[in-house]
């Protein structure tokens, strides 16, 4: 069976991870460079651009600051998205 049937899709976490590799890549940031910045591994932000992973309010909040804007402006970015 293929796996990837059964993976599940969550709208509002991939349009965040869009969002934060947008935002991201504006800043010309690299994703080890944000990673350092927001006190994270760079293969955590490799994973959540890829929408393999959803960051918790905390981290979320680490990756706005590292890209000096509000968390809750990345939130409403993704909530269009979606």
């Amino acid at each position: 069976m293929d796996s990837t049937k059964f993976k599940l899709k969550n709208d509002f976490s991939d349009a965040f991870s869009e969002v934060v590799k947008q935002l991201r890549e504006a800043r010309k940031l690299s994703k080890a460079a944000l990673a350092k910045k927001a006190g994270l591994h760079q293969t955590y932000i490799g994973l959540l651009e890829r929408g393999e992973r959803s960051p918790n309010l905390d981290t979320a909040k680490a990756i706005a600051d590292a890209l000096e804007v509000r968390l809750g402006k990345m939130i409403t970015k993704a909530e269009t998205r979606q």
